[in-house]
């Protein structure tokens, strides 16, 4: 019967934590493993060298330029940050899917979704009305698109 050894490489594959990429605020790409933040401290022709984001935390890991694990020290010196990358997450998303799970954290929360107003409601109208028209043939589309910038641009009286 064969044995099979397991190379320190299977070992780092098993052991390996899920890897992703976001960006910071200033647009730089920060990698996150294990509910941590890590920050990009040095790049050489072959790897890629991240220290955690916390000052006081030793935590390091090596990647290859393709974002490959390599190597891991996940022993950290504070909570995870899982509140933190949320944010993060949430923040890159388009803006469609914030305002979804904005409403979705509100449903949650216990509140519903803020009723719409009556202007924005007659306003809705009118566009509605203006394309249903526009689609019958009935204006043309001049008269659609002068009727569109009428509407939209109504100034508060």
């Amino acid at each position: 019967m064969a044995t099979v050894v397991a190379s320190s490489e299977d070992e780092t594959q098993s052991k390996s934590p899920t890897i992703s990429f976001i960006n910071s605020q200033k647009g730089k790409q920060l990698l996150i493993a294990n509910e941590y933040i890590f920050k990009l401290n040095k790049t050489t022709t072959t790897t890629k060298y991240w220290k955690c984001v916390a000052n006081s935390c030793f935590a390091k890991i090596h990647t290859d330029l393709n974002g490959h694990l390599v190597k891991i020290n996940d022993q950290h010196s504070h909570p995870s940050e899982k509140e933190t990358i949320e944010v993060r997450e949430f923040r890159e998303k388009p803006r469609e899917e914030n305002r979804f799970h904005h409403l979705r954290i509100q449903f949650y929360a216990g509140l519903g979704a803020r009723p719409k107003q009556a202007k924005t409601i007659a306003i809705q109208r009118s566009i509605d009305n203006l394309g249903q028209r526009y689609y019958y043939g009935v204006i043309s589309a001049m008269a659609y698109l002068d009727g569109l910038s009428y509407t939209v641009a109504k100034r508060k009286k």
